[in-house]
């Protein structure tokens, strides 16, 4: 999945980062399609997460 945040293309993202939506829990980068249907992610939708998986 391609993030974008301001515009710019974002390859890197913390290691804690992940897509709730997605079953796998997987980081957006190695998601290959939006589970939501989103063309790209910026990190502010509501699915993104950046914190401890329970």
């Amino acid at each position: 999945m391609r993030m974008v945040q301001d515009g710019v293309d974002v390859y890197c993202l913390p290691d804690n980062a992940y897509c709730d939506a997605d079953e796998g829990k997987k980081s957006p980068i190695d998601i290959d399609r939006c589970p939501i249907g989103c063309q790209t992610c910026s990190g502010d939708c509501h699915y993104y997460r950046e914190d401890d998986r329970e």
